[in-house]
């Protein structure tokens, strides 16, 4: 397919990333794939330092890679878990979350929780590991309103800080 193409295809997309510097030569498209009408897809080729730092952490496992404006966000599953580990241009890892069952997350946030929201569905728990130690993440739907919410182990109401810094 040629480049003119995908060039309007992405466009705006190639002009966003271009306009940040997260595009560079290590950035390839691929085109949509008629018989399967499956959507684009970018493929990216992540630093070594990141891949390092990644294999030191997670030895054994391999990742699907995406691009974000922090890093890179490595995707992978252990253990029947799906796994996002979010590591810096330069291969400093930010955090590890994962999604789990209610039964498996802290019950001191989901009380919490409860009693802030009466009448609202969680409707995602995630657990993030990072630098500064675990919290939990939750998203809740009522009232027509969708919140994400984030806290501390005591269910603290706690800052993002890989999220609320972009």
């Amino acid at each position: 397919m040629p480049y003119s193409f995908l060039n309007r295809l992405f466009k705006s997309r190639l002009t966003s990333l271009a306009a940040t510097g997260a595009i560079s030569s290590t950035l390839m498209l691929t085109a949509c794939n008629k018989a399967t009408n499956t959507q684009p897809t970018q493929v990216i080729q992540v630093p070594s330092s990141v891949q390092r730092a990644f294999a030191a952490k997670y030895p054994g496992v391999t990742p699907r890679w995406e691009s974000q404006p922090y890093g890179y966000e490595a995707i992978f599953q252990k253990n029947g878990i799906k796994y996002e580990a979010e590591f810096s241009q330069d291969g400093r890892w930010l955090e590890t979350e994962y999604e789990v069952p209610e039964n498996r997350f802290s019950t001191l946030v989901i009380n919490r929780v409860k009693k802030e929201y009466p009448g609202y569905k969680i409707t995602k728990r995630e657990i993030e590991i990072t630098p500064q130690g675990t919290f939990y993440e939750v998203e809740v739907e009522g009232g027509g309103r969708q919140i994400e919410r984030y806290y501390d182990e005591r269910a603290n109401p706690a800052r993002n800080l890989n999220e609320d810094a972009w």
